[in-house]
């Protein structure tokens, strides 16, 4: 199974929710898988494009049914997560490579709550703007054991101009570097294959990383939130 293999399997988990069929809206896929109304948008597109979905708009909502080839990649991807799950470690293993960030995590390590509750959880305060990681081969389906009850939690908050979302931590190792966690946004615009992270450090410097740059992640499950 590749990663184009598994993301389409875990989307159409996460739209269709242990169901073949679903009428539904992008407003509530936008809101149930954390994703913007835009990229939910292609996903379907895309979904449909490679004969994955059958897919009817009605109105506001959409028909939505899973095709033959999209059920075997499902299937394909519950008999890998299945043997990721026996091994039962302690610790999990991410790999994937450096890319090019959106920029939004600049802006909101920023803001001094943000900043304030970083350093609270755990330890350091952050370099402002964050380490991007593009998760490859079966760390697509392992990134779903990164369960937000056991992280370390941001409550999100509201100022006198808008709502700021919360966020989970998981402290990690990156290539070896202990102080980094992994910080995953209530709301985001990236796809679910990519890990920001954040550091007291300007990573990319400090460990020689550049986008391409292969990194390790290693994540102490059985630790964090305890």
């Amino acid at each position: 199974m590749n990663y184009e293999d598994a993301r389409f399997g875990m989307l159409l988990i996460l739209i269709f929710d242990g169901k073949k069929r679903t009428r539904t809206t992008q407003k509530a896929l936008s809101e149930k898988i954390g994703l913007s109304q835009q990229s939910i948008s292609r996903i379907l597109r895309e979904l449909e494009a490679q004969g994955i979905i059958y897919r009817i708009v009605e109105g506001k909502g959409e028909y939505l049914e899973i095709t033959e080839k999209g059920l075997k990649l499902v299937e394909t991807l519950w008999s890998k997560a299945e043997s990721i799950v026996k091994e039962e470690k302690d610790v999990l293993i991410l790999e994937g490579e450096i890319v090019e960030g959106l920029g939004e995590g600049r802006f909101y390590i920023k803001l001094p709550y943000y900043s304030k509750k970083i350093q609270e959880l755990v330890g350091f305060v952050p370099y402002p703007g964050t380490l991007n990681v593009r998760l490859k081969g079966e760390s697509v389906l392992k990134r779903a054991f990164l369960n937000p009850e056991k992280g370390l939690r941001i409550e999100g908050f509201r100022n006198e101009e808008r709502y700021y979302g919360g966020a989970t931590l998981f402290p990690v190792k990156v290539n070896g570097y202990e102080r980094a966690a992994i910080i995953i946004p209530d709301r985001t615009s990236h796809e679910k294959d990519i890990i920001e992270i954040v550091a007291p450090d300007y990573l990319r410097g400090e460990l020689g990383l550049k986008n391409g740059s292969k990194v390790v992640l290693e994540i102490k499950t059985k630790s964090v939130g305890q």
